[in-house]
């Protein structure tokens, strides 16, 4: 719940989909059962400010009871939750913390909506993250989020981000955005309307949540104003509009034009931030306020009128009225003149210069002006209050205004980054064919220097000719981005949005799955490779046949031929697996995995070429046809600045390796064969030949470990490092 907005929205499901929710919504508060605090820690972490509540609190009919007595209705069948009984229990456990927590005023709260789950693309947090949709990973780095928005409003900016999170997957709902947002472009002129009154909406979801509690101020009810004004040209253009998506949005939009009015004939254009400032309702609005402001500020002409006679007739020239908290309305005079006071002043206060003296006719008027300005603030208050009043019956037609203009926000925003980053409309299909020409990565190309050109490339992946694409190539060629940037292009097909591309057949994924980059979870016992292997395990576990698949480097966190095995093995089971042929990218170093082109027959060999010139590696970036069998790893290092004896001694290394494998050559036959044949491949620190090492290894091949005591095992460890000394 968001109750800043009125939202509410509830759902069940497993713990992964809970966790994704969380890190979605990024909620402020959580609530859970009292106890239970091991177990929610155990699957989501300590991150979050949660509160605990008892027991019944969690119970079906305490919480259906408590919705029920909420929105006023028989049973929860409108609302589609009557099927969720956790999603029932959750809500009504909101609303009990509401009133424990003294939140009574939620009238703004007026509906409750099912999250589901079936609509939309599946994007666990670890897509989500590793795609940098929302935040850069990097201090300082891009997201996609900050490169397409440009909404307008904040309610559109809010539900960008959850547009962006939650992707469609059915082809209407997709097409209808993608209509509005070819229609502005085609319509410049109804482009710039809708954006000119966007400017001056505001924020309609916070402003009616305010009116629902009565915390509204005199400024907001104007904006409101303001905003229900600059929603009737865009209802007017949206129902004239060659474009369904726009006239539904048209129809939906409320002028509210009784209340409209009322604001524009009682509260002043500019009034004070607070109703207790004064100064808020219009004259002509209420009688009896019209004439207490006129006792209460034409009282200056009255007091100078009082001065002038004064002096006139005390023959005092620079006698003056004047008004201070302690005694009120006052004579000041200076005291050459105080021998000229009549006697029936009352002395009231000494200077040094001068005395302070006041009079009946002042003290009557001063209560007459005072009481004015107390019945002023008590009767724009009572009419301020009535406004309010009259304002919340319209709490539900300004939230589904507040929607429709988020929507138009959002549609408006992909259409200036189509504009602005040349993007183009992506044909939507019912079918499980990818097919992008010349796509980019959308953050990249945003972060490149002033001059220099991304480099597209083509991707095309299917269930009967290419399903699978595995991409060799060295460090540093754009492997990883060619994948992020293939998921990026089709996650914004699907939430309608216009793609960096040429051209784009986006046939419908249901799941898109990222195994990019290795995040330790050392804090609860889990290595690199342990991380790597279970989010593996969850997409094998989950993949379907309309899933989208990327691996980047799977298998870096062991040694090589486990790693080789297993991402065999499991490039092998996504291609076999008997219903769901996923479509895959599988980047790696794995130049092995080659070889499985000759066996499978959805799978293909490309490489992200490079251009080796004068011992020189030129980056083309450019996805090829084709399988790598260099990595180049040592030009790379020589790039970052390692030591040149190290680079010599890594290239030395390096061709005798070359040579060996070359020696033993390289067949087709399955994995488990190619391995044992090239064992010594990989290095091995009890093969180096160098004496002391030769000494090391025999010290610790010698070691009993079984009997071997803590004492024993320090002796010994010290030993060898003797022996390390003495080289």
């Amino acid at each position: 719940m968001d109750i800043s907005t009125g939202e509410f929205l509830t759902a069940e499901g497993p713990f992964d989909y809970i966790d994704k929710l969380l890190n979605n919504f990024g909620p402020k508060e959580i609530l859970f059962e009292r106890g239970k605090r091991p177990m929610f820690e155990g699957n989501f972490g300590s991150r979050f400010f949660t509160f605990e509540l008892d027991d019944w609190v969690f119970t079906d009919t305490a919480a259906r009871e408590k919705l029920l007595k909420h929105f006023e209705t028989k049973n929860l069948k409108g609302f589609g939750v009557e099927h969720l009984k956790n999603g029932i229990i959750a809500a009504g456990a909101i609303l009990q913390y509401l009133e424990m927590t003294q939140h009574t005023q939620i009238g703004h709260i007026t509906s409750l909506a099912r999250i589901e789950e079936d609509k939309y693309v599946r994007l666990d947090k670890f897509t989500v993250r590793s795609l940098e949709l929302i935040s850069s990973m990097n201090d300082g780095g891009s997201s996609l989020l900050h490169v397409i928005d440009k909404t307008i409003s904040p309610m559109g900016a809010r539900l960008l981000k959850r547009w962006l999170v939650f992707p469609l997957k059915d082809e209407k709902p997709i097409n209808d955005r993608l209509n509005v947002v070819e229609y502005f472009f085609r319509q410049p002129e109804f482009k710039e309307l809708v954006e000119e009154q966007l400017h001056l909406v505001g924020d309609l979801e916070r402003i009616i949540s305010k009116v629902a509690v009565g915390r509204v101020s005199p400024r907001e009810v104007v904006q409101l104003k303001i905003a229900l004004q600059a929603i009737e040209p865009i209802k007017n253009a949206c129902l004239e509009a060659d474009n369904a998506s726009l006239n539904s949005i048209g129809e939906q939009l409320n002028l509210c034009l009784s209340i409209r009015s009322r604001i524009d004939k009682e509260i002043n254009n500019d009034p004070p931030l607070l109703i207790n400032k004064g100064g808020v309702v219009k004259e002509g609005v209420d009688p009896q306020l019209d004439e207490l402001r006129k006792i209460a500020y034409s009282g200056k002409d009255y007091l100078l009128q009082i001065q002038q006679r004064e002096s006139e007739l005390t023959g005092i020239p620079s006698l003056k009225i004047a008004f201070n908290s302690v005694f009120g309305y006052y004579i000041e005079v200076r005291n050459i003149h105080k021998d000229k006071v009549p006697q029936e002043w009352i002395r009231k206060q000494t200077l040094v210069n001068a005395e302070r003296y006041i009079t009946q006719e002042l003290k009557e008027y001063e209560e007459k002006i005072l009481g004015a300005e107390d019945k002023i603030l008590v009767l724009e208050t009572k009419l301020y209050n009535e406004l309010v009043l009259a304002l919340a019956e319209f709490i539900p037609a300004i939230q589904i205004n507040a929607n429709q203009i988020a929507r138009l926000d959002c549609l408006l925003s992909f259409a200036n980054v189509a504009k602005m980053n040349n993007y183009i409309r992506p044909v939507i299909e019912d079918n499980d064919v990818l097919d992008i020409h010349q796509g980019r990565h959308p953050v990249i190309e945003k972060q490149l220097p002033l001059g220099e050109k991304y480099i597209a490339n083509d991707v095309m992946l299917d269930s009967q000719s290419q399903q699978i694409i595995i991409i060799t190539g060295p460090n540093m060629a754009g492997k990883s981005a060619l994948l992020r940037q293939t998921a990026l292009i089709t996650l914004l097909a699907q939430i309608g949005s216009f793609v960096p591309a040429e051209s784009a057949h986006i046939g419908l994924v249901d799941k898109i799955f990222t195994r990019v980059g290795a995040s330790d979870n050392i804090s609860v016992g889990e290595s690199t490779f342990m991380v790597e292997m279970n989010e593996a395990a969850d997409i094998l576990n989950n993949v379907s046949s309309r899933s989208l698949v990327l691996f980047d480097e799977l298998g870096r966190g062991t040694s090589t031929y486990d790693g080789i095995s297993i991402a065999w093995a499991i490039v092998e089971y996504i291609h076999e697996h008997p219903k769901a042929k996923a479509r895959t990218l599988f980047a790696t170093h794995y130049h092995e995995l080659n070889e499985m082109e000759k066996s499978f027959k959805r799978i293909k060999n490309y490489n992200v070429s490079v251009k080796e010139v004068d011992n020189r590696v030129i980056f083309l970036r450019k996805l090829e046809r084709g399988g790598s069998e260099h990595s180049f790893g040592i030009h790379v290092a020589k790039m970052a600045g390692m030591p040149k004896s190290i680079v010599k001694r890594a290239d030395d290394i390096l061709h005798q390796l070359e040579s060996d494998n070359r020696k033993q050559g390289i067949s087709g036959k399955p994995l488990a064969e190619v391995s044992e044949k090239r064992e010594g491949v990989q290095l091995n620190f009890f093969q180096l030949d160098d004496p002391v090492l030769c000494q090391i290894r025999d010290e610790i091949l010698n070691i009993d470990v079984n009997n071997l005591t803590p004492l024993e095992a320090l002796n010994k460890l010290s030993d060898i490092k003797k022996i390390v000394r003495g080289k």
